[in-house]
């Protein structure tokens, strides 16, 4: 009697091992994407440069060259290594090419009456505030990023006129040395070093990418979701303002017009480097590579003599593309 009255598993309406069908890891998507993302960009680094080698090799393929592009990369790479973080976790940071300008004036006027270490100190900590604020009114009063970095691009700019009052601010001492070659390439090392080991090896780098892939169960695990998305946007301006002062230091003075532009540039760095605008993965090695995309790009076709709306149309193209290839489409419906 109690045999036939014990029931097997399936009976009672519970799978064994053997039934339950074995779903594929969560993060096979992810790993395949981050995957693709590594190899791509470099594959088409290095692609540019097989055809510009051969097409103009006798002007492309020279030191100095391959110098003037290191200059031109390191601003973009410095300013991307901030963005980065923001894309990585959702957002978007339209604000950073004003803000490079405001702190690249910020540091030239501040040096001409204190020296060269406040003004880059002054140069950092503007970058720092405007960061601040983007993070402030985008995670804890839920403004979207992109009017909030939208509204700080106008606002940074125009505070950069009135504050030189329309005037040019010649650079000098260390600040003009972070424009020579030896500047440039601490710098680009320091910022790269600083945003590699925020990213890879503390938990704010893991929150962020946490954030990035699922921001709710990010939050219902613990994680400090407004805190980290303000400080993302904190080592964003942080960041764009040290790209400010090194572009003061190549071009030896400080103009509200200088880094007009670069947000779009720095943009089109962290796609190209393989980071899908929906966030959640992403590296800072793929985005300095993003931008000797970019600079190189630009002067290979300087080099073959390419009209310059031509060269817009094949750089629209080209951002579209890597758009196309990097976004993960499972997450269309939450870009912010």
């Amino acid at each position: 009697m109690t045999k036939m009255m014990e029931s097997s598993p399936q009976d009672r309406g519970t799978a064994t091992d053997e039934d339950t069908p074995r779903q594929p890891s969560a993060l096979t998507g992810p790993r395949r994407l981050t995957g693709m993302s590594r190899a791509l960009p470099l594959a088409g680094l290095g692609l540019l440069i097989i055809v510009y080698t051969i097409a103009a090799g006798d002007r492309f393929m020279t030191v100095n060259n391959w110098a003037n592009l290191v200059q031109q990369a390191s601003v973009v790479a410095i300013i991307g290594f901030g963005l980065t973080f923001v894309v990585i976790a959702g957002s978007i940071d339209l604000s950073v090419g004003s803000v490079a300008a405001f702190s690249g004036m910020a540091a030239a006027m501040t040096a001409t009456g204190h020296g060269s270490f406040m003004g880059v100190a002054a140069g950092l900590g503007v970058g720092a505030v405007c960061g601040l604020v983007n993070g402030v009114l985008c995670s804890i009063f839920k403004v979207p990023s992109f009017i909030v970095t939208l509204g700080m691009l106008s606002v940074a700019r125009g505070l950069t006129i009135v504050v030189s009052d329309s005037r040019s601010e010649p650079v000098s001492g260390a600040l003009a040395w972070m424009g020579v070659a030896p500047g440039i390439y601490i710098a680009l090392g320091c910022a790269f070093v600083a945003a590699f080991v925020l990213m890879n090896g503390t938990t704010f780098g893991r929150y962020t990418r946490s954030i990035g892939g699922e921001e709710r169960v990010s939050a219902l695990s613990g994680v400090p979701v407004r805190l980290v998305k303000v400080a993302a946007f904190v080592v964003s301006g942080l960041l764009a303002g040290l790209g400010g002062v090194v572009l003061g230091g190549q071009l030896g003075i400080a103009t509200a017009q200088a880094a007009t532009g670069f947000e779009l540039s720095a943009i089109a760095a962290v796609v190209l480097g393989g980071t899908p605008l929906t966030g959640g993965i992403g590296n800072v090695w793929n985005t300095a590579i993003g931008a000797f995309i970019i600079v190189v790009l630009n002067n290979g076709l300087v080099i073959l003599g390419v009209a310059p709306e031509v060269q817009q149309v094949i750089q629209g193209v080209i951002l579209v593309l890597a758009v196309f290839v990097a976004l993960d489409r499972s997450k269309i419906g939450i870009i912010k």
